[in-house]
């Protein structure tokens, strides 16, 4: 079967070739590092994860560098405002790395818990000063830029003659000047409005700047992705993804910066993915339905948000909801429920079931544009064909339940939970005490040690073959 991706650039699916023969270089936007992560951010992180975690199942070596934004992310997401860093330090009271520093590790703690494994490399934009201020020399070198006052812009119009800048936004030119001068403030240093910074000079108290050949300073957002992903995955590399917020200005303007200072387009394949609302609409602070992850994880298990936020595809609008995510959750339950009596419950007529045909059609979804909505209900699906199975006193393979194990593992989703060497003897031993305490007609002790069970966060199912007890 043959991976085919939704190329942006292209607006199109295209048959997946890597650059390197079963190698993929994979870049992805990060996080700018001020605040806790939400339900809108997971999402994204969550699809790239999948994407790398699918990849390698099919057999490739995946490099995935995925950055840290801790400096230049201007308010207005161009080149006015405030520094997002800077202003939420601030409001807190707190040194900019002192904010960023508790940040990251706030951050690993919430995508750990959702199972996105950290990517091979994580750079932050602080630590690729000198490099930035390198790539934009080349550029002004190479004829694309211009110096003002100490601040360096793109020159776009120029850069427009090298390749089709509006391309990813599907717009002309002309087009994208008159929504940059309605846009944003008049800035009088730039040749044209959507003229856009690789370098500006800070303000006397601004407490983030460096030493440039034009002026103490600090980077532009958009030459940071540009130097970092080329620093370690090449000049031209296969995959670049990002939120549905970056087919313009940012990844346009991070090909513009590539084409003119090493002349190529950065990556083969662009993707994007669409935003999350909350019950139909924007997610917001001041309305009250703004979800932060690690709000979500004080009463819900991590990898019940990441089934929620896979159960849609990548591409397609997602209305959160906590009743959706509940749902979400009580379907985690019935898996992991059939996964462990898939392996406690024995003697019964092996059932042949098609595994193989399940592999294949949960292939050809994920194959689809990695289609997680339709793969995820695969398994499912065939979850309720072992049920049914199991109910009727058969059982399976483990083959069976170890291939569906690892269906789940590359949606990043755990169905077989470690139980504790402890937990286990604790709950064989209440079990045995319970079935004495029914053969001797003391119903009453009975049922008192299977609340005891259910208390501690087991189940107690009566099968043929005697009790058997499930972790929730």
């Amino acid at each position: 079967m043959t991976l085919r991706l939704f190329n942006t650039l292209e607006r199109e699916k295209e048959e997946f070739e890597p650059i390197e023969e079963g190698k993929v270089r994979l870049y992805s936007c990060g996080q700018t590092i001020y605040d806790d992560l939400h339900v809108g951010n997971a999402r994204a992180y969550v699809a790239w994860d999948t994407l790398r975690r699918y990849m390698e199942w099919k057999g490739y070596t995946v490099r995935h560098v995925q950055n840290i934004t801790d400096v230049g992310h201007l308010t207005d997401d161009a080149d006015q405002g405030e520094d997002k860093v800077l202003k939420r330090a601030e409001e807190l009271g707190l040194e900019p790395m002192e904010l960023v520093e508790e940040q990251i590790e706030r951050y690993f703690e919430d995508t750990a818990a959702l199972n996105v494994e950290r990517q091979d490399i994580v750079p932050r934009a602080t630590g690729h000063i000198h490099e930035m201020i390198e790539y934009v020399k080349q550029i002004v070198e190479n004829g694309y830029a211009y110096e003002v006052d100490g601040n360096v812009y793109m020159d776009v119009e120029k850069a427009a003659e090298k390749f089709e800048y509006g391309e990813m936004a599907k717009k002309d030119l002309q087009d994208l000047k008159e929504e940059a001068e309605s846009r944003v403030e008049p800035d009088e240093n730039k040749k044209n409005q959507f003229d856009f910074a690789l370098w500006l000079e800070a303000d006397e108290g601004h407490l983030m700047k460096w030493e440039s050949p034009w002026s103490v300073g600090y980077p532009g957002w958009h030459i940071e992705c540009t130097v970092m992903s080329e620093e370690y995955l090449g000049d031209l590399f296969d995959i670049h993804t990002g939120g549905k917020d970056h087919i313009f200005p940012h990844h346009p303007n991070e090909r513009a910066q590539s084409f003119a200072g090493c002349g190529t387009g950065q990556a083969n394949y662009w993707l994007h993915n669409e935003f999350v609302t909350v019950e139909g609409e924007k997610m917001s602070k001041s309305e009250g339905n703004f979800y932060t992850v690690r709000e979500l994880l004080e009463k819900h298990d991590g990898d019940a948000i990441r089934l929620y936020l896979i159960s849609s595809h990548y591409r397609s609008e997602m209305d959160f909801s906590l009743e959706g995510l509940e749902q979400a959750e009580k379907e985690l339950k019935k898996v992991r429920k059939t996964v462990q009596r898939m392996e406690k419950v024995e003697g019964g007529e092996e059932t042949d079931i098609d595994v193989e045909g399940l592999e294949e059609r949960f292939e050809e979804y994920m194959d689809d544009d990695l289609n997680t909505a339709k793969a995820k209900q695969v398994l499912v699906d065939f979850v309720g064909e072992v049920n049914s199975v199991l109910e009727k006193g058969g059982s399976v393979r483990e083959e069976v339940r170890s291939r569906l194990i690892d269906l789940f593992k590359v949606l990043g989703v755990d169905v077989d939970p470690e139980i504790s060497e402890e937990d286990r003897l604790f709950a064989d031993l209440l079990v045995t005490l319970r079935e004495r305490y029914r053969e001797e007609e003391r119903y009453g002790k009975a049922d008192e040690i299977r609340q005891t069970l259910e208390d501690a966060g087991f189940i107690v199912e009566d099968t043929g073959e005697g009790a058997i007890w499930l972790k929730e």
